[in-house]
């Protein structure tokens, strides 16, 4: 089992992108260029769904990659580096989300609410119009504290295991299994009373 979660934490990277990395590593920006653009989408899109619009998304990768690209001295090449980024991301997000004075209109797009039916959802929903289902659970995720939200969006929408995001955010794996418990239970007990029924 630690052998396993050693070589995820630890497992190699092409070897195209370990040169890239490492040259990012001594401070070649037109490497780091190479490597934002290779993950910009994987990371706009955890963005997204730790915010409610594009613009803010668009916000927040932007500065996500460039606080990377500032610690990138300190990134070891021996770790996978979209562990680190989703890490910063994920972060840039939260302090983004707590620093808002209001929140806007929740836009999330279809795809994650089809995700987020299946984590919190059971056979008995299968029935129910998806459309009010799918709104339900977009807006039970928007209403999570940051803290949970980032380990449901993790988990949910971009499928890290339980390592890979006690790794990304830095905590313990027991505080993973834990907030995504309670987002999920959130989440679940904000879709039954808005559909008003029972999941």
């Amino acid at each position: 089992m630690l052998l396993t979660f050693v070589s995820l934490l630890t497992t190699a990277a092409a070897p195209e992108e370990t040169e890239l990395l490492n040259r990012a590593v001594n401070g070649d920006r037109e490497a780091f260029g190479e490597i934002a653009r290779t993950y910009e989408k994987r990371v706009f899109r955890v963005a997204r769904r730790m915010c409610s619009c594009d613009d803010d998304a668009w916000d927040i990768t932007q500065e996500a990659f460039m606080r990377a690209m500032k610690a990138m001295g300190k990134f070891n090449t021996d770790y996978r580096f979209f562990t680190w980024m989703y890490r910063i991301v994920t972060n840039t997000a939260i302090n983004h989300s707590r620093a808002r004075s209001r929140r806007s209109e929740v836009e999330f797009d279809e795809s994650y609410g089809t995700s987020g039916v299946t984590a919190v959802a059971d056979t008995a929903v299968a029935e129910m119009d998806k459309d009010l289902l799918v709104t339900a659970v977009q807006n039970a995720v928007e209403r999570l504290s940051p803290p949970l939200r980032a380990v449901f969006v993790l988990r949910v929408d971009q499928e890290l295991s339980y390592e890979e995001i006690a790794e990304s955010l830095n905590i313990a794996l027991g505080t993973v299994m834990s907030r995504l418990n309670r987002a999920r239970a959130a989440v679940k007990a904000f879709v039954t009373a808005e559909l008003g029924g029972e999941l």
